[in-house]
Order: C-alpha cells, then sequence, then structure tokens
C-alpha cells in the first residue's frame, strides 16, 4: 500500500502526535489517513488508532474548520487560562447583632 505522510501535528502530550498521510484506497483511490500516535521506549512510534476520510469527507471537514464559528471557537479554547486561584482578601468590618435574650444590650 503507497503511502505519504504530509504532517506530523504534536499532541495533548509529549509522547502522543498525529500524523496525517495520503494513502492508495483498496479501489485504487485516494484516501487521508488519520493516525493517532504513541511512543513507547523500546518500540518506537506505533499507531493506536486510524481513520480514513475520502476525499469528499476531507473536503467537508475542510469547510467545517474553516468556517468562522469554529476559528473563533478554536482560537478561544487555544488561550491559556490563568493557572492561579483568586485569594480573597480580608473581610471588611462586620456587625454583630446580639440574640434575643442573651442579656447583652
Amino acid at each position: 500500500m503507497a503511502r505519504t505522510v504530509l504532517a506530523t501535528l504534536p499532541g495533548s502530550a509529549p509522547y502522543q502526535r498525529l500524523q496525517v498521510a495520503l494513502e492508495q484506497a483498496d479501489q485504487g483511490g485516494l484516501m487521508i489517513c488519520l493516525c493517532e500516535q504513541h511512543h513507547a521506549e523500546g518500540i518506537g512510534w506505533f499507531t493506536q488508532r486510524s481513520m480514513q476520510l475520502e476525499p469528499r469527507q476531507w473536503a467537508q471537514l475542510q469547510g467545517v474548520l474553516g468556517m468562522s464559528e469554529a476559528r473563533e471557537a478554536l482560537d478561544a479554547d487555544d488561550e491559556d487560562a490563568p493557572a492561579t486561584l483568586p485569594f480573597p482578601g480580608p473581610d471588611g468590618p462586620r456587625r454583630f447583632r446580639h440574640a434575643v435574650g442573651d442579656g447583652s444590650a
């Protein structure tokens, strides 16, 4: 099977990646193959799972990702959130009311 790697994208962890490849399908056409790969000591990179997309599906996926709503959502998710929790400052002066019948007035 003929296979051409188009891109290798870093994953969410240091030993993970996504490989995008062009493969020849059984019927002779071309397919885009998305492979989630992991790395293990002594083995190297191996495909954990994969998905093949037909050219029509690939074009539809590109169209969806190119929509402004998708770009905005992806850009917002890419922003780093603060890594610290806000710490409340000191409380202001409190006024206490005595309970009825506690004898202090």
